[in-house]
């Protein structure tokens, strides 16, 4: 009996046949593969970012996102091996964070490497309460993290978000953090 020949798809014609921003990643959190839906929702091209770390891609962080709380939809499809889908903290071009929610596929080549398949199946914008209150919760705690990563230099975080010292000023005492990052 005769196999057929399966055929031999263009993997970028797979991926940009989703309408979802979608990334193939490999167990190091390099990103190997994004469609051009990813590419116009991050205002990105792929020569930019295949070959970079998820985590500096999606975060702005040298650490991948488990290491400080987010819960991780590469590590949850690698420990379990099924898909998975999570609410999770993404930040934009210009460091301002959204809360998207992701679907996680394990996905596997010839030689048994294992990859993660990410699609981002929901942005959120401020159009409910329930939402803005959430991407109000994602940005204090952004703004916590900056701090703490800058130990406080409130001029550099400001820099970072692309707002006004002023505004972060109001930001910090609107979610209560103006001692964050100070030394007492």
């Amino acid at each position: 009996m005769s196999r057929e020949k399966k055929p031999n798809f263009n993997l970028q014609s797979i991926l940009d046949s989703h309408e979802n921003p979608f990334v193939i990643i490999d167990e190091n959190y390099t990103i190997i593969e994004a469609n051009s839906a990813y590419c116009t929702r991050y205002d990105t091209f792929q020569s930019e970012i295949v070959g970079s770390k998820c985590h500096m891609v999606h975060h702005h962080s040298e650490l991948p996102c488990h290491s400080y709380g987010e819960e991780c939809p590469m590590q949850r499809v690698m420990e379990s091996g099924n898909s998975y889908e999570v609410s999770h903290v993404h930040h934009n071009r210009e460091h301002y964070p959204e809360c998207v929610s992701i679907k996680g596929f394990p996905i596997a080549d010839e030689d048994g490497n294992r990859y993660l398949g990410e699609e981002i199946v929901h942005i959120a914008t401020e159009s409910g309460a329930e939402e803005k209150n959430a991407i109000q919760s994602i940005e204090a705690r952004y703004i916590a993290k900056l701090l703490l990563e800058h130990n406080g230099h409130r001029r550099t975080v400001a820099e970072i978000l692309k707002i006004s010292e002023r505004t972060l000023y109001r930001k910090l005492v609107s979610y209560n953090l103006t001692s964050v990052g100070k030394s007492t």
